[in-house]
């Protein structure tokens, strides 16, 4: 069912135009093997001869009896250069993709009608197309529902939702249905953490990813296998939602089959199962007792906690304030309320430079750091007052507000305050206290206000998918480099020592040949004896047969012609038989001496030759393209245009998340790498942005985006974090150790092997010492580079953090203290030293050493 086999639909009109040099033509296709009712299916129109600007406008699909979507247009271009008879030309071909989502309602045959594509005075019309959806069986042999909370929602309040699953057999592929989360007013949130198993669900033109868990379970008496998919769910807009049922689509295992081998395999079918239609009341949030700051945060148990950089200061100097709201609640579009006012910072006093900072997300702690510089306009300032931060509870059905405490300043002029003289409540200060000592200090690391300097561009569409040469592609390669060159001088030294014995081969096939001549001349015996006894005697010698004068045959032989009865007479056949057997048996015996040295070489070459076709073999084929590439793209390119901060980050998010899936299945390849870093560090996800372009330079070092944006990041971490050393003089004289993948100098070094090992062969005597001087420079070459290689796998323990507020602590324990004075940023870079189950130990670039948990880092390897 989700074998992307693309089948042709139907073949449209081309729309000829002789002026051109292609005709402008459509062509349909669908992604899926087959069709089916309620499972949705993407439809792709494919527009060729066109020019590359303007993009001409997606014609109207509509379907009698379907529900369609426009999912977006893909543009790509490719380049062809001829050059005949000296005369150079170029041809771009360009084709515009276009793709809609269909689902029908009910098993029938459906029309598509005519659609027409135009770009200027180029346009190219479709005939009517028709396809079958085929209705699916139903069965008692899984059930599907959807958990739902039972009570009137409020708007934007986050709330779980489950996706249950039974199943009674084993099943095969399948595929889910879920009305609510194509619904536009409905966000859903995966609350996968990264270690379990995913499930891939479709969510409005994207996915998400939910995790799954499998626990056995007894409904109405008959056992089921239960498989539960959790998610969190927001709603954007009050009023009543109607929802369709779930619904899901498996290939149930029936029995067995034959498969073209005559081996039983199980036999699948496709079934399908139906949920409820349910509804859901989501109510607007209440106008009465609404805050004056109240924003947007809805949830509960919503806490500030408010730190300064400094408490002792001028009238006109900068304080930066870290601002943390904790809260279990949606922290994604969470805004800061206006600093500035009545019930805040008081306008006289300070004045705040920047309030429109996004914020970072800390996931293990459900906290968001804001940082926002204020700056003291007034000797009278004596502390940072109670900043207030108002929230809808929904369980409560009400608003409240948390206060942070406040901060005793000392302000040039006036007198000296300490925190003694600032009144709080208890249990306020209590808060306020564990709060300060939990929250990662102002240098922790933070998202960054303005991403100026950073090259957020995106790579060339035709290039985001190249993968580079990796170990892995060049094992045959180096197989051939490595043993050919040794096969080669082995034969070569073969030759040399086995001169000799293939000449005595030689000279015994001539003597073989002289002795059957002689015995075939017809010549009387007193003449033709002299010659078959002479023969024999130089094969004798030659096969080293001392004795073999006098064997009882050649003596026959010799009697015969001193014989005056017989001597006038050609020989006996029967006893010039017998002199042959002889011969061919002294001649049998002498060239088994001569070939027994060749039977290892020829077991060698024949084993060579079985162990290179099998690494060739081995070779795995190229991933096709994602489907997602597309959509990542263009959710990327909304997010660059986009002038609203809070807007951009989300949307930054959701690139980062699809080319991180992306990333994930291309991981040789630099540039979505790159693209990957780009989309999280406009989402102010630094960590990962750090771990995105430190792949990308894993697998090419010289890449310019990745080293830029890296050394970029770099420069931005806090003051007190020790930076990755800087490369030195020995550095710069090995410098292709930093500037070459280890594919690529396990290649170089394989050829300076080979050719090396080729000049060390005995191939003249004369030349032999010339020969072997040149092999000494290839074969330190060889060593160098496959030496930095092979001491390129230590890199395999770095690691990057990936979340703010990671403390370095000096034991694996939550109990332990911390080793350093600041949590880690987000970025930082280490290298791992030890794992132990949930903890790491691992050192920094300046050798500080501690533990840290588990899941906040993420090794640069893969």
């Amino acid at each position: 069912m989700k074998a992307r086999s693309r089948c042709l639909l139907v073949l449209l009109a081309v729309v000829a135009l002789p002026e051109l040099v292609s005709a402008q033509s459509l062509q349909l296709q669908v992604e899926s093997r087959d069709i089916y009712a309620e499972l949705p299916f993407t439809l792709s129109l494919s527009a060729q001869g066109f020019e590359e600007e303007p993009q001409p406008e997606p014609p109207e699909l509509a379907i009698e009896g379907a529900a369609v979507t426009y999912l977006g247009v893909t543009p790509n271009v490719s380049s062809r250069i001829q050059i005949i008879n000296g005369q150079r030309s170029e041809r771009r071909d360009v084709t515009f993709m276009y793709r809609w989502r269909i689902e029908t309602t009910a098993a029938g045959t459906y029309t598509v009608s005519p659609l027409t594509v135009s770009q200027g005075g180029l346009s190219a019309s479709s005939r009517p197309a028709s396809f079958t959806a085929r209705d699916i069986a139903t069965t008692n042999d899984m059930i599907v529902r959807m958990d739902l909370p039972d009570r009137p929602l409020w708007v934007g309040e986050t709330f779980d939702v489950g996706i249950e699953w039974l199943l009674r057999r084993d099943v095969g592929e399948q595929e889910f249905v879920v009305p609510l989360f194509d619904n536009e007013y409905i966000q859903v949130e995966s609350t996968a953490t990264g270690r379990e198993r995913t499930l891939a669900f479709r969510a409005g033109a994207g996915q998400v990813d939910l995790p799954i868990t499998q626990d056995e379970m007894v409904d109405g008496g008959v056992p089921y296998t239960r498989f539960r998919f959790p998610a969190r769910i927001s709603v954007t807009r009050p009023g009543p939602i109607e929802i369709d049922p779930v619904m899901v689509a498996a290939s149930l295992e029936t029995g067995t089959r034959r498969d073209s081998f005559g081996f039983p395999v199980p036999a699948y079918e496709l079934f399908k199962a139906e949920g409820e239609r349910r509804r859901l009341v989501v109510r607007a949030l209440p106008l009465e007792g609404r805050p004056p700051g109240f924003e947007n945060a809805i949830g509960s148990g919503f806490s500030i906690d408010v730190q300064a950089s400094r408490t002792v200061v001028q009238v006109g100097d900068p304080i930066d304030l870290s601002i943390e709201i904790r809260g279990d609640g949606p922290l994604e579009g969470l805004s800061l309320p206006a600093l500035s006012g009545a019930d805040g910072l008081l306008p006289q006093l300070f004045s705040v430079l920047d309030t429109a900072t996004v914020g970072t997300i800390d996931a293990d702690r459900n906290a968001k750091t804001f940082d926002v510089t204020v700056r003291v306009r007034s000797a009278e300032a004596s502390e940072i007052p109670p900043l207030p931060f108002s929230y809808f509870d929904p369980e409560a059905g009400e608003y409240a507000t948390a206060v942070s405490r406040p901060i005793a300043l000392s302000v040039a002029g006036s007198s000296l305050i300490g925190a003694a003289d600032v009144t709080v409540a208890p249990a306020a200060a209590e808060t306020s206290v564990q709060s300060a000592a939990s929250a990662p200090s102002a240098t922790s690391g933070a998202g960054l206000a303005s991403l100026t300097g950073a090259d957020m561009s995106l790579s060339a569409s035709g290039r985001t998918l190249s993968e580079v040469w990796v170990l892995d592609d060049l094992i045959l390669a180096l197989a051939v480099l490595y043993v050919l060159p040794l096969v080669v001088v082995a034969g070569r030294v073969w030759l040399v020592r086995t001169g000799g014995r293939r000449g005595r081969a030689r000279e015994l096939r001539q003597a073989l040949r002289d002795v059957d001549g002689a015995l075939a001349s017809g010549a009387p015996a007193r003449e033709a004896v002299p010659q078959v006894v002479n023969a024999m005697r130089a094969l004798a010698r030659i096969a080293h047969r001392k004795a073999a004068p006098q064997a009882s045959v050649l003596e026959r032989l010799e009697t015969r012609a001193f014989d005056p009865s017989v001597a006038d007479r050609p020989l006996d056949s029967k006893l010039a038989e017998e002199v042959r057997a002889l011969a061919r048996e002294w001649a049998d015996e002498g060239t088994a001496r001569a070939a027994a040295p060749t039977r290892g070489a020829v077991t060698f070459v024949i084993a060579l030759a079985f162990i290179i076709g099998a690494a060739a073999f081995a070779q795995s084929a190229q991933t096709e393209l994602d489907s997602s590439l597309a959509l990542a793209r263009d959710i990327y390119q909304t997010a660059l245009g986009e002038d609203d901060r809070v807007r951009r980050t989300r949307l930054f998010a959701e690139a980062e998340q699809q080319l991180r899936g992306i990333a994930a299945r291309r991981e040789n390849a630099p540039e979505v790498l790159t693209d990957w870093g780009n989309a999280a560090l406009g989402a102010q996800d630094l960590g990962r942005a750090v771990l995105a372009y430190r792949r990308a330079l894993n697998v090419s070092p010289t890449h310019e985006r990745a080293r830029n944006n890296l050394a970029w990041l770099r420069d931005r971490a806090p003051v007190w974090f020790p930076r990755p050393v800087e490369r030195g003089a020995l550095d710069s004289l090995f410098f292709w150790h930093h500037s070459l993948a280890a594919a690529e100098r396990h290649l170089i070094g394989a050829f300076a092997f080979a050719f090396g090992v080729l000049l060390l062969a005995p191939w003249s005597a004369r030349r032999a010492r010339v020969l072997r001087r040149a092999a000494v420079p290839l074969l330190i070459v060889w060593i160098g580079a496959t030496g930095s290689a092979i001491l390129a796998a230590g890199d395999s323990r770095d690691a990057v953090v990936l979340s703010d507020g990671t403390v370095l602590r000096s034991a694996d324990s939550l109990g332990a203290p911390p080793t350093l004075g600041n949590p880690l940023p987000a970025g930082a870079e280490l290298s791992i030293l030890e794992t132990r189950e949930a903890w790491t130990r691992i050192a920094l670039t300046d050798g500080t050493r501690g533990w840290v948990a588990s899941s906040t880092i993420e090794s640069v390897s893969r």
